[in-house]
């Protein structure tokens, strides 16, 4: 039997050590192969094989208080608005609370309180209550302890002194302020979820299908790979698909972040969630709804959450030993207290006060939120980075390696100068004779000059004879001249008068293709492969996070230097002639120097550069990316987004390890307040009502401090 991946939506976790129980308890189930859990997104993917039972997974879940459903489906708890159950329940619980203090403190009833704290307990407490039954280790069992402990205690109170004065609106506070927490954590969270899913949002659920001549309007779940739709200016493209009919302009900012409108005709691939701006254009349907591009990006990101960052691993161990050991503070000091004042409401004040101040949850959120909405901010802009791992792995970085083809530059020869020997002709006549000659020509230098005629307007001859010599050039006739357009081999071979001065080779650096007309030489054709508008920018971007770069290239030293010069990249970071193997043994050169290196590439022959990297990153046009071979990709070969990955991660490591100050010094801080450690000096201590307050707030404050990482 092979192995599935099945996914779900968790439903029921209210802290970081839930996610942990989770994994722990599936993988003991049979078939279970791997379990992971993610809290702040509440979703989870686990590997099955032989002998896995659906039946026996859902009740093991049941029983431990979580469900799985699918992560598809809309959650009958309908959290994702502001005014949803969680408000609900916790504005009612605020009420009740209210009520149960006016009971206590201005009109003294023991009665109503009893009845008030009973209805909140076990009418919206009941989660916490049945922590502390089920023996469960989150913090609904630390809540759950501290309002039992205050409830049977004020029940005590009331039959073994009714003048007594009972907590029971410690206990009230307690669960409407845990339910408030919760409310607030889950918004943040729904809202951080949604920076994502927002992708899929951007679908529309109609579309005109094409049937006969006429236009039928049909529901886009319904569309089949090979239908034929139309759309007209100002719609959304439903799905992925080929133009066969008609030409537009795109926008396709949802997908790569770029705001400039593409130019579609017959041919043009189109992606689901982009706007055709201007055309009525008619498309053939490639992808169906749950395969199109935008999707598999959708799909990229939620599998890049689930993958843990090292950082986590940390937070992960103290969340597991986190409850026990409060269990152990908070039975310590009941005891320390009882023995000190033999005051069993005083003693029973501090424990509680313990056991609801510490809150795992801020801990546990401090690594997956940030990383949550790193990861998914990033794909929004065309930036696809593929774990939580590799945003620590790139904050790492200090050198990076760019291949020059095709990532410093465009990858394609551009005639940039024609250089004229012999002044009897003029530019655009030696542009016509040396392109009408190479038209029929497939080298890359040859397209390169006969481009530049149809771009300039040049119309083209067809030459009387025409002969292509492997590693030389072309030899031709035209108009009765003799024609020879090659390299300085080419000349030498058909016996061309004049040598080529050395200074034209200082002066004038790339790539040449030389025309002698009638064994004279006649021009020099200079073909370089332009740098990318953006190359600049990122090289200086990249230089000010403190990474050294490096160039590798195929070219000679000439054009290496030239183009690093204009880069800003240094001779002493470059390197010229280099094989495909070669860049290879040169990531492990550096890597030998004890530097963590990442290497930038985009074609086949910078594989084994790109494996040998610490860390890999892949140019990549359209629908072409490999999504799960890829570390990280850049959509359209955007190649500023390079710099963006790299800041990107520093900043996301750097708020990680903030929030885990953040969590830490909380507990730190506030655990020994409870605990009423400095009581005997200060007289001050946290009441259970002001810690339960305190406790939702702290895991809220690491959520808003997450949603940091978005201002680049």
């Amino acid at each position: 039997m092979s192995s599935n991946n099945l996914k779900f939506k968790i439903e029921g976790m209210t802290c970081a050590a839930c996610s942990g129980i989770i994994e722990k308890e599936t993988r003991l189930l049979k078939g279970v192969e791997s379990a992971e859990v993610n809290f702040a997104t509440e979703s989870a993917e686990f590997k099955t094989g032989e002998g896995f039972d659906l039946e026996t997974f859902h009740a093991l879940l049941k029983k431990l208080g979580y469900r799985a459903i699918d992560p598809n489906a809309k959650s009958e708890q309908n959290n994702d608005t502001i005014f949803n159950r969680d408000f609900i329940k916790a504005a009612i619980a605020i009420v009740l609370a209210s009520i149960t203090m006016f009971f206590a403190m201005v009109v003294p009833n023991n009665t109503i309180q009893a009845v008030l704290t009973t209805i909140l307990l076990f009418g919206f407490g009941w989660p916490y209550v049945k922590a502390v039954i089920g023996f469960h280790s989150n913090m609904n069992t630390l809540i759950g302890l501290g309002v039992l402990s205050s409830y049977l205690y004020s029940i005590y109170l009331i039959f073994a002194s009714p003048h007594a004065h009972p907590y029971f609106e410690g206990g009230a506070f307690i669960i409407a302020f845990s339910l408030v927490g919760h409310y607030l954590d889950g918004l943040a969270k729904t809202k951080a979820r949604n920076n994502l899913s927002s992708l899929y949002k951007m679908q529309i659920k109609f579309a005109s299908l094409v049937v006969d001549g006429k236009e039928i309007n049909t529901p886009v779940v319904d569309l089949k790979v090979g239908d034929v739709i139309r759309l007209r200016p100002g719609e959304k493209f439903p799905l992925d698909g080929e133009i066969i009919v008609g030409e537009t302009h795109a926008d396709e900012s949802m997908l790569t972040g770029e705001s400039q409108a593409i130019a579609k005709s017959v041919g043009s691939k189109v992606f689901a969630g982009s706007m055709n701006l201007e055309g009525s254009v008619t498309i053939k349907i490639t992808a169906t709804l749950h395969s199109t591009f935008i999707s598999e990006i959708v799909h990229f990101v939620e599998k890049a959450q689930l993958k843990k960052a090292p950082i986590q691993q940390y937070a992960d161990k103290i969340v597991k030993i986190f409850v026990p050991i409060i269990l152990l503070i908070a039975a310590l000091t009941f005891v320390v207290w009882y023995l000190m004042t033999k005051d069993l409401g005083f003693s029973l004040t501090h424990m509680i006060a313990v056991l609801v101040i510490a809150c795992p949850c801020a801990l546990g959120l401090a690594v997956p939120m940030a990383i949550m909405l790193s990861t998914s901010e990033a794909a929004k802009n065309g930036l696809l980075i593929s774990g939580g791992d590799i945003v620590e792995k790139g904050s790492h970085i200090d050198t990076i390696v760019f291949d020059k083809t095709g990532t410093l530059t465009e990858g394609r020869p551009e005639l940039t100068e024609i250089v004229v020997f012999d002044t009897a002709y003029t530019e655009e006549a030696l542009l016509k004779m040396a392109a009408s000659s190479l038209q029929y020509s497939t080298h890359p230098l040859s397209q390169s000059v006969a481009h530049a005629a149809v771009k300039k307007d040049v119309k083209l001859a067809d030459p009387d004879k025409f002969k292509s010599l492997t590693g030389l050039g072309v030899v031709a006739e035209l108009n009765g001249k003799k024609l020879a357009l090659g390299n300085a081999d080419l000349l030498k071979q058909e016996g061309v008068e004049g040598a080529i001065p050395e200074s034209f080779y200082k002066a004038h650096v790339g790539s040449y293709v030389f025309l002698s007309i009638d064994q004279k030489l006649a021009a020099a054709f200079v073909i370089t492969d332009p740098i990318k508008n953006e190359a600049r920018t990122l090289i200086s971007n990249l230089h000010s996070l403190g990474i050294n770069v490096w160039m590798l290239t195929g070219d000679h030293q000439g054009v290496a230097y030239k183009i690093g010069s204009e880069l800003g990249i240094t001779p002493e970071f470059i390197r010229a002639g280099v094989k495909p193997v070669g860049k290879a043994d040169f990531v492990s050169e550096l890597q030998t120097k004890g530097h963590k290196v990442a290497m930038i590439g985009d074609g086949i022959n910078d594989a084994p550069a790109l494996a040998k990297a610490d860390l890999s990153i892949a140019m990549s046009n359209g629908s072409d990316v490999a999504l799960e071979a890829s570390e990280v990709s850049l959509l359209d070969g955007k190649i500023l987004l390079v710099g963006d990955f790299f800041a990107r991660s520093k900043r996301t490591m750097r708020i990680i390890k903030e929030n885990l100050l953040l969590s830490s010094l909380y507990n730190i801080l506030c655990i020994p307040l409870a605990a009423g450690v400095f009581y005997p000096l200060t007289k001050m201590s946290l009441t259970p009502m002001w810690a339960s307050l305190a406790m939702g707030l702290s895991s809220f404050s690491v959520i808003i401090n997450s949603f940091r990482v978005k201002k680049l």
